[in-house]
């Protein structure tokens, strides 16, 4: 008697098992590559939309807060950020008798309220431990509800402990 050789037929539930064993080992090498590229990175923005905070100039503060620093200003901390929002803190001191012009030149669309204090510890762009609004005790400030033509929302604190000196905090948003 002849026998025929019958082609040998696949099986069907071994071929899914080794299609799905495949797709499984791709999507965990995609998870574990990913992982390592997160855990390599150490802390690094792979798509940075805010630049790291910079120091300041005075012009550069000006030029952001829309302000005119009168003559005697000591800048003593600034930092700028620009990316999808632009963010400025200052702090400087000017003579007593300059700071109606001060206010005046800004063109703050709110007058100084005493008391309010406007900025705070969170306002501190560049970080530092010069940034001390804090511990002012006689304080007036003024928080911007409209912002200046360009859309640059302002808060000041103005600290008036000092006799013939106000230290201001300025924080300038925009964006």
């Amino acid at each position: 008697m002849i026998e025929t050789v019958v082609p040998a037929t696949r099986n069907r539930r071994g071929t899914i098992a080794l299609v799905l064993a495949c797709i499984s080992l791709v999507l965990s090498l995609v998870t574990c590559c990913g992982a390592g590229l997160v855990a390599s990175t150490n802390g690094i923005d792979l798509l940075p939309v805010q630049s790291t905070p910079q120091v300041a100039s005075a012009a550069q503060v000006e030029a952001v807060a829309h302000v005119t620093l009168p003559p005697g200003t000591v800048l003593l901390t600034a930092a700028y950020s620009n990316g999808l929002e632009t963010l400025l803190s200052a702090k400087f001191r000017i003579p007593r008798t300059e700071l109606d012009a001060f206010i005046a030149t800004a063109k703050f669309t709110a007058t100084p309220a005493p008391g309010l204090r406007a900025v705070d510890a969170e306002h501190n762009v560049g970080g530092g431990d010069l940034w001390d609004p804090e511990t002012a005790k006689s304080v007036s400030g003024l928080d911007e509800e409209q912002p200046t033509a360009d859309g640059t929302r302002r808060a000041v604190l103005f600290n008036l402990d000092a006799p013939d000196a106000v230290t201001v905090y300025l924080y300038a948003s925009r964006g």
